[in-house]
């Protein structure tokens, strides 16, 4: 089978591998309309208008197209304040929260398909560390935001531990950040280094429960929310001032900034605090129950 595939963040590193060493021909290089008229099927992790994934829909216009949720909840703007609906023909979600986040939205249940994600295959143990590691997780947005800083200094004020800021390439200001760890999305090792990152982390320190606190969590970490976030555009897209951000039982929320570095060091000293939580929510948001997520998003992408 002829497959294009659009990776990012990862999701579909493994499953390209896997989908070769089976015999399948992965297409790539630059898009061409030879190339779509040579591929039987599309496997996306986008199919928005922002950035024009949506095209890519449109010109595969009588074959089969696979969305791949690209992230925790990833697939947010088919859901209010957006409600752009399902373009391709199905979709791999993460978990069962997933397909009940899809159906509220009127997709169909037939075109879910709840496969789990690899991005689980490459976190790696904690390690013995010297010290206490804080790890902040700035907010990734098309600029940087004011809410990072805010975060960031209070961070500074912290004694007796050591800050490593969990930043990514293009999103995130060079030199603005306290011992920053970079990454690419784009790039294959980009899960790798937030493995390795948080395999030394004590503590994480967010200002959106997302992806890679979803990987703290199934590292028993301790995360920690600064609930301080202003509605504003995303892109110029206006629609983001309405958009509801989510939040699970699993994370210790801070509405009063000044309160943050206490919450930090009692997560320090009760690092047991909501690890049941924690345990649930990789299941629950993460589909850490599925066996093999590899081989379920290859059977869905091969039609089987």
């Amino acid at each position: 089978m002829n497959i294009i595939l659009f990776d990012f963040n990862n999701i579909l590193t493994d499953v390209a591998l896997e989908l070769h060493n089976q015999g399948h021909n992965i297409l790539s290089g630059e898009v061409t309309p030879e190339m779509v008229k040579k591929a039987d099927v599309i496997v996306l992790w986008n199919e928005t208008p922002m950035g024009g994934w949506d095209k890519w829909v449109k010109q595969l216009k009588g074959k089969r197209t696979v969305l791949l949720q690209h992230g925790r909840r990833g697939t947010s703007r088919i859901y209010p304040p957006f409600n752009e609906p399902l373009k391709s023909d199905v979709i791999c979600a993460w978990s069962e929260n997933d397909r009940q986040r899809l159906q509220k939205a009127n997709v169909s249940p037939e075109k879910i398909k709840i496969t789990g994600t690899t991005i689980f295959e490459h976190i790696i143990p904690r390690k013995e560390h010297k010290g206490i590691n804080v790890v902040f997780s700035p907010e990734h947005w098309d600029v940087d935001v004011a809410e990072n800083f805010i975060v960031k200094s209070q961070l500074e004020k912290l004694k007796g531990v050591n800050v490593i800021t969990k930043c990514l390439t293009d999103e995130h200001t060079i030199g603005m950040y306290q011992n920053p760890v970079w990454s690419d999305r784009r790039l294959p090792n980009h899960i790798d280094i937030c493995a390795e990152v948080l395999s030394t982390a004590d503590v994480v320190v967010a200002v959106s429960e997302s992806t890679f606190e979803l990987l703290a969590q199934y590292l028993d970490i301790p995360v920690i929310i600064a609930d301080i976030w202003t509605p504003k555009a995303c892109n110029g897209d206006e629609r983001y001032r309405e958009y509801t951000r989510e939040y699970s039982n699993a994370c210790t929320r801070v509405k009063d900034i000044s309160k943050i570095n206490d919450a930090i060091y009692h997560a320090i000293k009760h690092p047991e605090h909501l690890r049941e939580e924690r345990k649930k929510i990789v299941i629950d948001d993460g589909g850490t129950n599925i066996q093999n997520p590899k081989q379920e998003i290859i059977n869905v992408i091969l039609n089987k």
